[in-house]
């Protein structure tokens, strides 16, 4: 009896000891990654030639990186660009950000509306709400993060 006990409590402690190690190991696996948050795209108006894409980048690798570019597909825009907006002799004014965006390690870089945000040019076709396209960001060394975008009505 005595053994049939040692080794149930045997089978429960490594039982236990194994759990510990996976949650650890999950835990090791979240750390250490770059992720893409709350990425949408603004409905556009039938006419409308330029459209905008908002989304978080959560660095949470060991290392700084550089967003360098962003591609869309030939069928939703001629070009993706990374834009700022910036304050210019008294006047909000919104430019290419030609050199990208550095994103330290363990920070988080937003695109939102009325700052950092990614300009679609040349729409082949309105940004209807309720559609989903992709987007391509490029990073230093020759990494690209494909990201579904949603359209969303935000008027």
């Amino acid at each position: 009896m005595q053994l049939l006990s040692k080794v149930f409590i045997l089978t429960i402690v490594i039982c236990l000891v194994s759990s510990f190690s996976v949650l650890a190991h999950g835990h090791k696996e979240a750390k250490g990654k770059v992720t893409v948050d709350a990425a949408w795209a603004r409905s556009t108006f039938a006419l409308a030639k330029t459209g905008a894409i908002y989304l978080s980048i959560n660095n949470q690798s060991k290392h700084d990186i550089k967003l360098l570019a962003v591609n869309v597909e030939a069928s939703i825009a001629d070009d993706a660009q990374l834009h700022e907006t910036l304050m210019g002799d008294g006047m909000m004014q919104m430019r290419e950000a030609e050199d990208g965006f550095d994103i330290p390690s363990g920070s988080l870089l937003n695109f939102e509306p009325g700052g950092k945000h990614i300009m679609l040019m040349g729409l082949k076709k309105p940004l209807t709400a309720g559609e989903e396209f992709s987007l391509s960001l490029v990073f230093e060394k020759n990494k690209v993060l494909r990201v579904p975008i949603e359209v969303k009505d935000a008027r």
